[in-house]
Parts: C-alpha cells; sequence; structure tokens
C-alpha cells in the first residue's frame, strides 16, 4: 500500500483551488463498512496560527475547571 503516513498534529500544506491552505491533521479512525482509515482534517489560517511553548498552555485551560 502507498501513501504518506500522517499522524495527529502534523501541519501539511496544499493548492487547492488557486489557494495555498495549511491543513492540521487532528485525528483517525477506520470506516466501519470499507475499515479504509479516514482522518479528521482541519484547515488552518496562516493568520490565526499561533506557536506557544505547551507549558503554557496551563496559564489557558486550568486543570480544576476543564475534564477530558
Amino acid at each position: 500500500m502507498g501513501g504518506v503516513a500522517l499522524n495527529k498534529g502534523d501541519l501539511f500544506t496544499v493548492y487547492l483551488e488557486g489557494n495555498v491552505m495549511t491543513i492540521c491533521v487532528l485525528g483517525s479512525y477506520m470506516e466501519e463498512y470499507s475499515g479504509e482509515e479516514m482522518l479528521i482534517l482541519a484547515v488552518v489560517s496562516q493568520d490565526n496560527m499561533l506557536h506557544i511553548p505547551a507549558d503554557d498552555l496551563d496559564m489557558l485551560f486550568p486543570q480544576k475547571k476543564y475534564l477530558n
């Protein structure tokens, strides 16, 4: 089987309909009927993309208020 192995959090750029778009892999799952691996993707606006240290996320999301 060919293709590129993508993991959660991977970013890649595509050229679609004359626009350059940044795509982020949010997750994946196996499609029940076909058994095909499906990806959940998000289009990321370069204008809204932030790069911050992971330790700084504690300030944005206090542990006491949010449970996963």
